[in-house]
């Protein structure tokens, strides 16, 4: 078993090359270590029992060798995913039930009948070129971190029933270093280059798929434990708030429904308020630009979503009008969803979250605040 921790990043195919280009990519911290061409099955019942248990189970083809890879579902937030992960190679694309025994395969999924109904329900093909990162973060400590840039596809189906969702993502994987040289990085890549963190895993594409009309975003609910502090409070709202407002706008671009920029609207929103409510807490950065950004995607969101605001109060009437705003609206969406703020600012939310930089502004009046318990301050 190995623990995987990434940083799961979103880039248009448009922006590959320009992305190739930036600084980073020709310094001598960064080796290049070439292409290769990876091919995936996913494997589960029809009635999809592994993903409601939150496994992903998959061969992959690579370079002539299969690999049969077992995942859990850990955590994703912001874009950085923690997972455990088995792998071992076998010597068709066939799934050896007994190499599960060996992993934390759920106790639920032990049914032979169950096991029996797990067949391959879609494929992911895509071109992989890696670099490594071998550097120093800003704690002063070895940072290395393999950079994966993936382009193709998740699909299902053959011929004319084929259907497929684009996969292109840049992944940065920690080999060594904290995770806080993660968003470093991506923040130096991402200066010039639109990069949002995503927490749409590979195996999700391909699941919605199957059924693309039942497709939602996933909402946890919110919980504290019992002795939480305000500052723990305030990461764990923050926290959600920055997994969900990516994932409405991806899934805008996957259902071109229009509630879904309603509601990244509100959840950006919402982080502007965390960061008014808990100022007594949580010292803004004087040198930071986070706030002007945040404040100028909500109003530019609010703009687009503006058509949609309106068409609610029409009932039903202006159809034609309708259309032709929601054109025109679309296309100002897509032009937005290029632009570098978005990422810049989920990703400065996430360094700060994974470094409590906050805390180096503290005076002790902060802190102590900080310290109080939720259900009693």
């Amino acid at each position: 078993m190995a623990k995987e921790i990434e940083l799961k990043l979103s880039v248009s195919r448009h922006h590959i090359e320009s992305l190739k280009q930036q600084p980073l990519f020709q310094s001598p911290q960064v080796i290049d270590q070439g292409a290769k061409a990876l091919k995936n099955i996913y494997f589960d019942t029809p009635e999809q029992d592994l993903t409601r248990e939150r496994v992903a189970l998959r061969i992959r083809e690579k370079e002539g060798r299969y690999i049969q890879t077992l995942k859990t579902s850990g955590k994703a937030e912001g874009g950085l995913h923690q997972r455990a992960e088995w792998e071992w190679y076998v010597d068709q694309p066939e799934l050896d039930f007994e190499l599960l025994k060996q992993t934390e395969w759920p106790a639920a999924l032990n049914d032979p009948a169950l096991l029996a109904r797990i067949k391959p329900v879609f494929a992911t093909d895509f071109m992989r070129n890696t670099w490594l990162y071998d550097g120093v973060g800003d704690d002063g400590e070895r940072l290395l971190i393999e950079i994966a840039l993936d382009r193709g596809q998740a699909w299902i189906g053959q011929g004319e029933e084929r259907k497929h969702d684009e996969i292109c993502e840049l992944e940065l994987e920690l080999m060594a270093g904290s995770p806080a040289g993660l968003f470093q990085v991506a923040l130096e890549l991402g200066q010039q280059i639109p990069l949002l963190s995503s927490d749409v895993s590979k195996a999700q594409r391909g699941y919605r798929l199957c059924a693309p009309e039942s497709y939602q975003v996933r909402e946890p609910e919110q919980s504290f434990v019992e002795d939480a502090t305000l500052e723990l409070a305030f990461c764990q709202m923050l926290q959600r708030e920055l997994m969900l407002w990516p994932q409405y706008l991806e899934a805008w671009q996957f259902t071109r429904d229009w509630q879904y920029v309603t509601l990244a609207l509100e959840s950006l929103r919402n982080i502007g308020g965390l960061y008014e409510s808990f100022s007594d807490i949580i010292p803004a950065d004087p040198e930071g630009d986070l706030d002007p950004l945040l404040t100028k995607l909500i109003r530019q969101l609010r703009d687009v979503d503006a058509w949609h605001r309106t068409a609610g109060l029409m009932n039903g009437n202006g159809q034609a009008w309708q259309q032709e705003a929601q054109k025109k609206a679309e296309d100002r969406m897509e032009v937005l969803l290029q632009t570098v703020g978005l990422g810049q600012i989920a990703l400065q939310i996430g360094l700060q979250l994974v470094s409590l930089s906050w805390r180096t502004r503290w005076s002790e009046e902060h802190q102590q605040r900080a310290q109080r318990r939720l259900n009693l301050a």
